[in-house]
């Protein structure tokens, strides 16, 4: 497959990979802020490396059994989360390309680009991390002065919206709603 996105019909399905660098807790929650700025989304783990996900179904199983009607077409509104389960991304594509291509808003946590998505990099704002790069998501810390390089500041993730993700809930608060401007920077 030579794209893993790809809009359907006449309405643009929004779909956006993101990795965050120096931070594993971080780089678990910001997938669910960056979704819940939609009313909804699923977020998919392809990154093997990271914190795991909460959720029932894996990514692993559902290119094992391939994809249900249901899953490939969300009945209600609310976030959807795909875990990893231990799947090689080339071997994932085509299933990941047709969650993109049907569900209207896709999250993709990944530590590499995948070809045809868009793909942003989650940092956090801490003494020492280099600034003067291409746009990335800046997460303010609180950790001594560092001004943001080019690409939208977002709050940092409050201890409840830590504690619900680890709980398998769904954050909320100004954190979540600080994501949504995100969407609206032209990442490549």
């Amino acid at each position: 497959m030579d794209t893993w996105f790809r809009p359907v019909g006449r309405w643009d399905v929004v779909a956006l990979a993101v990795h965050t660098a120096h931070d594993d807790l971080l780089g678990m929650v910001a997938p669910f802020a960056l979704a819940l700025a939609h009313r909804t989304a699923l977020v998919i783990d392809l990154d093997p490396q990271g914190l795991p996900l909460p959720g029932n179904r894996s990514l692993a199983r559902m290119v094992e059994d391939g994809p249900t009607l249901d899953e490939l077409v969300p009945s209600r509104p609310g976030l959807a989360v795909l875990p990893h389960g231990g799947v090689d991304s080339e071997a994932a594509a085509q299933v990941v390309g047709a969650l993109a291509g049907s569900w209207p808003c896709v999250v993709v946590r990944s530590r590499v680009r995948l070809p045809g998505m868009p793909f942003a990099e989650v940092t956090p704002l801490i003494p020492g991390v280099v600034t003067r790069t291409k746009p990335r998501i800046w997460v303010r810390t609180g950790i001594g002065k560092v001004d943001p390089g080019p690409g939208p500041v977002v709050d940092s993730p409050g201890r409840s919206a830590v504690d619900a993700v680890l709980a398998g809930r769904m954050p909320a608060g100004r954190w979540v709603r600080s994501w949504s401007g995100v969407w609206s920077w032209p990442w490549q």
